[in-house]
């Protein structure tokens, strides 16, 4: 047999951004400002497989070959001016011709461009015997065009077998325990690429003494090379006292390797600012658990419960021995607070500035004022990974009416309040309440003893309102929470089902049903924030993005969704 898919997108997207003459932003002379953009974009793609199909006496054999094809090209540009005519316009003649620019033009007046273009083929083949014991060998070979020349064609493999244990041996299912017992395992080799022309020195023009062109700030790696993930995983299913009871278990384990970063920041006598490179090794590990169970049964009466169990552990195998912390950019959103990794530690860390503290692990206390000595580098405070999660979801018939509820406990993992933070550096802090009470600050003097056998224990006593650098000095580790849990009820949902009720009454309606669901109706935490399920960035952020950082995050909001289920 053979089955191709071809597809082919496009769409167009105008924008426009006016600034009021009389916004800040904007100075008398320019009288406001307006840029229009435009964006074009366009892909083609397709997908060819060939499959052949054999039965030896006992084996069954599965052949597939397969070639894939992508073309995807982005144009744009934009038109910038000033001194607006007319407040209310968006036209680009709404501006002062002798201000008006296009913009992301390039030197032959056309669009900017935008192509990434990727080519593979691939393979794949299966054999089962009797339906009992299955294997699968797959390869693939790409070729891409945002890396160079060099190392543009790259190949990965894939191999699973999986094997029908309570089918090879029947006496496992002679007695009532178990009706089905499956083993698997897999391993899998994938790519990721760069962005396209991260990985290219281009000339730019050079507004400044001189003019002509130069070199802008991205250097051009000769030895860039895909991202390589190797998987690993290997698990096994059973089914229980007459399939009333089913699990699953799988353990996996993810090897990350020349893991590729974009805007790398390098030494400036390189001639550029900014790398695109193969920097990194990480291991992400973890355990998987399902279980899916009906505790009662009637006959009109059922509850299943079903369990899902996840707990993962990570860890930063190799980084540049000139790099003690590699972070993400984004993560920095308040304070000196990000997302950092160093090499031996976790993928989820926390960086930030702390206390000082003595070789036992002591706050070290200023003897002149009293207050805490803070250390002004970049450490680990805190890991964002939890301990575990799990999804508690049960469901209850009867008769027609069903009720279903989805509870999401989470166990652990740190959180950095920004939000707190900077209310308590405004002085709207809970944090602040009790500042006319005097205290003394647990810690050891940072008197020269303080790494000794008998440090001087703190005795100093303060009132943080007569001493304003109590509350300003506190460092980001003061806002880390430890240890945050939440138990949440993700959704509640109550359906009717009235197909019964008009079956032979009418024939407009088949089926008919009606339901109401509501979600985050209830959350236990012990997280001081608004939502511990917080991420200071979009998911478009990249490496472990910013899931645990708090800096004027929200609480998710109680939503109600009523609606109706029929068919004619």
């Amino acid at each position: 047999s053979v089955q191709g898919r071809f597809g082919y997108d496009t769409y167009n997207t105008v924008g426009s951004r006016v600034i009021h003459p009389q916004s800040f932003i904007t100075t008398a002379t320019q009288g406001g400002q307006l840029d229009n953009y435009y964006r074009k974009y366009k892909g083609y793609n397709h997908t060819i497989n060939t499959t052949f199909k054999r039965t030896f006496g006992k084996f069954n054999a599965r052949v597939m070959l397969g070639t894939m094809w992508q073309d995807y090209q982005t144009s744009m540009f934009a038109v910038y001016g000033t001194r607006l005519i007319d407040k209310n316009s968006r036209d680009s003649s709404n501006t002062a011709p002798a201000t008006r620019v296009r913009l992301n033009q390039n030197n032959l007046g056309k669009y900017n461009q935008v192509i990434v273009r990727q080519f593979a083929y691939f393979g794949e083949f299966a054999i089962n015997y009797k339906n009992l014991v299955f294997l699968n060998y797959t390869h693939r070979f790409e070729s891409a065009s945002t890396l160079p020349k060099e190392n543009r064609d790259y190949n990965y493999p894939g191999a699973s077998i999986s094997v029908i244990m309570s089918d090879i041996f029947p006496f496992i299912k002679k007695g009532e325990l178990v009706n089905y017992w499956k083993m698997r395992s897999s391993f899998a080799v994938t790519a990721r690429l760069n962005g396209a022309y991260s990985n290219q020195s281009v000339f730019n023009n050079v507004q400044s003494s001189g003019l002509g062109f130069a070199y802008g700030f991205t250097n051009n790696n000769f030895d860039l090379q895909p991202e390589k993930q190797q998987t690993y995983e290997v698990g096994t299913e059973l089914r229980l006292l007459k399939s009333k009871l089913s699990l699953d278990i799988t353990y996996y384990n993810t090897l990350n390797s020349d893991q590729i970063v974009e805007l790398f920041r390098s030494s400036y006598g390189t001639g550029f600012v900014l790398n695109t490179l193969n920097v990194g090794k990480t291991r992400n590990e973890g355990v998987e658990i399902s279980i899916n169970t009906t505790p009662v049964q009637t006959k009109d009466f059922k509850w299943t419960l079903g369990l899902n169990f996840n707990r993962m552990w990570n860890r930063v195998l190799s980084l540049p021995a000139n790099v003690p912390e590699f972070y993400v950019s984004d993560t920095w959103l308040f304070g000196n607070a990000r997302g950092g990794l160093i090499a031996g530690g976790p993928t989820t860390t926390i960086t930030s500035y702390g206390y000082a503290r003595n070789n036992k692990g002591d706050i070290l206390i200023n003897p002149t004022t009293g207050l805490p000595v803070t250390e002004s580098l970049f450490k680990v405070r805190g890991d964002r990974n939890p301990d575990f999660s799990l999804g508690i979801n049960n469901t209850f018939r009867w008769k027609n009416l069903s009720i279903s509820m989805l509870w999401d406990w989470k166990m652990g993992g740190d959180i950095f309040n920004g939000t707190n933070m900077f209310f308590t550096q405004v002085g709207r802090s809970l944090k602040s309440e009790d500042r006319l009470t005097p205290r003394v600050i647990e810690g050891v003097l940072n008197d020269g003893l303080q790494n000794t056998a008998n440090p001087t224990r703190n005795n100093i006593v303060i009132t943080p309102f007569l001493q304003q650098d109590y509350f300003i000095g506190m460092p980001e580790e003061e806002f880390i929470e430890k240890n945050v849990n939440w138990m949440r009820l993700r959704d509640l949902t109550f359906s009717y089902n009235f197909t019964s009720s008009i079956k032979g009454k009418q024939k407009i309606f088949k089926t008919l049903s009606g339901f109401i669901t509501c979600n985050d109706l209830i959350m236990f935490t012990n997280y001081s924030g608004a939502d511990p399920m917080v991420n200071g960035n979009t998911a478009g952020t990249r490496g472990t993005g910013g899931f645990g950082f708090d800096y004027g995050n929200i609480a998710i909001p109680i939503s109600v969704n009523i609606g109706i289920r029929t068919s004619f």
